[in-house]
């Protein structure tokens, strides 16, 4: 339970952080460094490179040299390259910052997705998450609110956006030093580090329904990364102030605080109708997105996709985890992680093009690409949710754990 507690709390400033940057960012880039459209999509861009080249490589390496190294690692990476940005103005350098950013994030995310596997059991996996999962909303409402605050302390302008970087940055430092000293790995999953197993080769690794999980982490992803270059731009070309962007953030980060909620139904209940029916609210809602005006009708759906969110994120990670061998699981998150920031990475390239020919539809083509995804994978997922089932819902798959014993 202390270890799950300060797991949440470390999220929670990160995120705090993370959500006082990202909204700014782009106007920033555009307003201050006179960044064109298309090297602002460069500069997001570069964030993906950086865990679509790293993931998968240091999600295996915690398999091997534990969770809470690269979870350290990672944070800290993340502070030193986030203080970079107040060095300079130079669109060039904000390329190299965000592609640390990016290594940062492939070090962090596998890790501390595999570590909440380890201290949990499945009949408890999906509360964890979802208590995980309120934390760092929390924090993503907490950084834009604080953002506005910490930018007058700046003086607004040029400095207003540094002390927004800067306050990321320290918060990014404390839970670096908050993990190093808290964090402790249970003693099954150093035992399990300890035996001489044969590492299998991906294509053992990736199952039918792990094949799924990477086809729906990449489909419904691309969305994301267009929204990271597009949509606070996007909303500024509608007459929307940063204020209200930033209410966008909040509005559908507030019912993500209930993801504990989330997190209880999927222990209970049909974690593949959950994942399958939030994820699906979240594609139309980003199919909307693209084709509405309306300010206030934004606002609305993002309330309605934070709440789809929060139930549904929950069940789909303790699911993946069920048909995942334990022992490579820091790997197998590495492999989904990648999926889905090399999906952000060309939604980000490609967005900036899309955008000046159909403005925000390109928000809308996300959705229908997520759609597609759902359709695709949902036989197989829900074939394998009744195997499970049938033989009982606190054992991982029988592919799962015969993988997981081969070898030993």
């Amino acid at each position: 339970m202390l270890q799950l507690v300060v797991v949440c709390v470390t999220s929670f400033v990160v995120w705090a952080g993370f959500g006082a940057i990202l909204p700014g960012l782009p106007v920033f880039l555009k307003e201050q460094a006179h960044a064109s459209m298309n090297l602002i999509g460069v500069i997001a861009a570069a964030y993906y490179v950086g865990t679509f080249a790293f993931s998968w490589l240091l999600g295996r390496a915690s398999d091997t040299i534990g969770r809470k190294p690269m979870m350290v690692m990672g944070v800290s990476l993340y502070a030193v390259s986030t203080l970079l940005f107040v060095t300079t103005t130079h669109p060039g350098w904000f390329t190299l910052f965000r592609l640390l950013e990016g290594v940062g994030a492939a070090a962090v995310g596998p890790a501390s997705q595999a570590f909440m596997a380890d201290i949990t059991t499945d009949e408890t996996r999906s509360r964890a998450y979802g208590w995980l999962t309120t934390a760092q909303f929390g924090g993503l409402i907490a950084g834009p609110a604080l953002a506005a605050p910490v930018s007058a302390l700046g003086g607004g302008g040029k400095w207003g956006f540094y002390a927004i970087f800067l306050f990321g940055s320290a918060l990014s430092a404390l839970t670096a030093v908050a993990l190093m000293i808290t964090v402790r790995e249970p003693e099954h999953a150093r035992r399990r580090r300890q035996e001489k197993v044969k590492r299998p080769p991906y294509r053992e690794l990736v199952t039918g329904p792990i094949a799924a999980f990477i086809i729906i982490a990449a489909t419904s992803n691309f969305a994301m990364g267009a929204w990271e270059v597009v949509w606070s731009l996007w909303l500024r070309r509608l007459g929307a102030s940063m204020t209200y962007i930033y209410w966008t953030w909040i509005a559908f980060s507030v019912p993500m605080l209930l993801s504990f909620v989330g997190g209880y139904l999927a222990d209970r209940y049909n974690r593949f109708a959950l994942m399958f029916s939030g994820y699906a609210i979240s594609a139309a809602a980003w199919i909307m997105y693209g084709a509405t005006k309306n300010l206030t009708l934004f606002i609305t759906v993002n309330a309605l996709e934070g709440v789809a969110v929060a139930y549904s994120y929950p069940a789909k990670q303790a699911f993946l985890v069920q048909v995942s061998p334990p022992r490579w699981l820091g790997a197998i998150q590495g492999l989904e992680s990648t999926s889905m920031q090399l999906a952000a990475l060309i939604g980000t390239l490609t967005a900036p093009l899309m955008y000046q020919v159909m403005g925000g539809y390109v928000i809308s083509l996300g959705g229908v690409l997520a759609i597609v995804g759902l359709a695709f994978t949902a036989p197989v997922l829900r074939r394998e949710w009744a195997s499970i089932s049938a033989s009982g819902a606190a054992h991982p798959s029988a592919e799962a754990q015969a993988l997981a014993e081969r070898n030993v």
